[in-house]
């Protein structure tokens, strides 16, 4: 059962076996595999159902429908915005679909640094093998390679750069290139067509428009999830009060250490919120000599992991990833005004986006701010991050130049850099990337919660669950006890998956 709270009205009373609250790549997952099993389950999520019948392709109402803060969520000094979902299905709804296992040089530093033993390849391949089947992971096609992401790939091995075509979690899909604001033909193996109906059929109850602002405990153990059912601007329109012997906290980096916050909860390390990490992007964009389209087809195909050596050197490194993105979008991301900003949207059908994702050491954190829907989160990168960043600005550019830009724009906010072939690209090294100078961006907050062993140093074990308060769990990508270095999808998934079985196991335990 799905019930938008919204059009129904009223409060919501409710109790189950366990609640779950978020409906992203953890929550869904663990609400499913827990429902199939006999648990009565409960899943709040804070946003809205949509569906392929309201993904429209058009940016000024699908932005505000299925991203927090409507795509501009930013750290408190306005230099990082961050992309999170709001709806049912979490970010995988947005998400460009890579599908990466978690690269087994940082499984084994988080045994060797953090405790966490049982986090071994073998271990953690039951739960890759079973999410990669109910989402439908293959490889992607030669075929489905669309032009931007052949002309980067072209760059990169005419530079001998090590890169790959990567796996993705599409059925079907006809290359519309809508990804990032919803798929409209449900080709996208996304939660919300995937875990979450089988969820629903499995027997869970799931809300939307149910915010989840409180969580409780009596003896030492969960008791119960307040809230209240909320709108698209997040006002409350009734109250949320659900009673369960366990719950599975899924809000993803920023809200769930929020709520725990708020529920003066799980905190007595002080690590509830700290050690985020943002996977922090810098882009820049090469300019073709005819029109290439590069919204068009799958957006993210190729993958350049020249500049990333975890099992040299685990903490560090940065990949290079081909990006698009529509109109709004775009031109919110290049600078000036006016007639110099029309002349570089003017080659917009020419253009080619290729970013940088960080492996970051850099570590912030996640406070309550004066709601839920407005957190306050800071993040700084250290010198060598801001370093490391900055020199994968000339790779960029060399890629760019190898595969036919006839220019290259790094869209620092003044005195934005244009660069033409032959010209010196260390400019841009000196130049660097500094907070409020360039645009950065991130879609995988993370670490917030993180596991480990050692109760004085981390919020949850190796299973998630807290070291506090019996029965209650976390299963997002807040638990990740460093950033990733790899996109997190299949990651969380099969982490929330791990969690669900070992919930299963220790039943009799949690029913007592």
């Amino acid at each position: 059962m799905i019930e938008k709270l919204l059009e129904r009205g009223g409060d919501l009373v409710e109790s189950a076996d366990v609640c779950v609250i978020g409906s992203g790549a953890g929550g869904a997952v663990a609400a499913a595999e827990l429902a199939a099993r006999g648990r009565s389950v409960v899943l709040l999520e804070q946003g809205h159902h949509w569906t392929r019948a309201d993904f429209t392709q058009r940016e000024d109402e699908m932005l505000p429908r299925l991203f927090e803060e409507a795509g501009m969520r930013q750290t408190t000094d306005g230099a990082y915005t961050i992309l999170q979902g709001r709806n049912l299905g979490g970010s995988t709804v947005h998400n460009l679909c890579y599908a990466f296992r978690a690269p087994e040089p940082i499984l084994r530093l988080w045994r060797e640094e953090h405790g966490l033993s049982e986090l071994t390849a073998e271990a953690l391949s039951p739960s890759f093998l079973r999410v990669e089947k109910n989402l439908r992971v293959k490889q992607i096609l030669e075929s489905e390679l669309n032009a931007s992401n052949r002309i980067i790939r072209t760059g990169a091995q005419r530079l001998g750069y090590s890169g790959f075509v990567a796996r993705h979690n599409r059925e079907g899909c006809i290359g519309a290139g809508y990804c990032i604001l919803g798929c409209s033909y449900d080709a996208k193996q996304s939660m919300l067509i995937t875990y979450v109906p089988r969820a629903s059929a499995a027997g869970a109850r799931i809300y939307a428009n149910a915010r989840a602002e409180r969580i409780e405990a009596e003896g030492g153990r969960v008791r119960r999830v307040l809230g209240r059912v909320v709108d698209h601007d997040g006002r409350p329109h009734g109250s949320v009060e659900v009673k369960a012997k366990v719950v599975v906290l899924a809000a993803g980096a920023v809200a769930s250490p929020d709520l725990l916050l708020r529920s003066g909860m799980a905190n007595g390390s002080g690590q509830v919120g700290k050690n985020l990490h943002l996977h922090p992007s810098v882009l820049l964009a090469g300019f073709m000599e005819e029109p290439i389209e590069a919204y068009r087809g799958i957006p993210q195909s190729y993958y350049i992991d020249e500049f990333i050596n975890l099992e040299k050197d685990p903490h560090r490194g940065y990949i290079l990833m081909p990006i698009s993105g529509f109109p709004v979008l775009t031109a919110a991301n290049l600078p000036g005004f006016g007639r110099a900003h029309f002349a570089h949207m003017a080659k917009f059908s020419r253009m080619v986006g290729l970013l940088a994702l960080l492996h970051d050491r850099s570590a912030g954190s996640v406070e309550s701010g004066r709601s839920l829907t407005k957190p306050r989160i800071a993040y700084r990168m250290e010198e060598s991050d801001r370093l490391e960043l900055s020199q994968s600005l000339v790779h960029i550019a060399k890629v760019l130049f190898a595969g036919g830009a006839r220019s290259v724009l790094a869209p620092y906010w003044q005195d934005p850099v244009e660069l033409r072939p032959g010209d010196d690209l260390s400019v841009l090294e000196r130049r660097g990337v500094r907070e409020g100078e360039i645009g950065l961006a991130s879609t995988h907050p993370q670490s917030t919660c993180r596991m480990g062993a050692d109760p004085r140093t981390s919020v949850v074990n190796a299973w998630g669950e807290s070291h506090e308060v019996a029965g209650l769990f976390l299963a997002d990508m807040s638990v990740f006890p460093t950033s990733l270095g790899a996109p997190p999808q299949l990651t969380t998934a099969a982490l929330a998956d791990r969690t669900a079985f070992h919930i299963l196991g220790r039943w009799p335990e949690f029913a007592a």
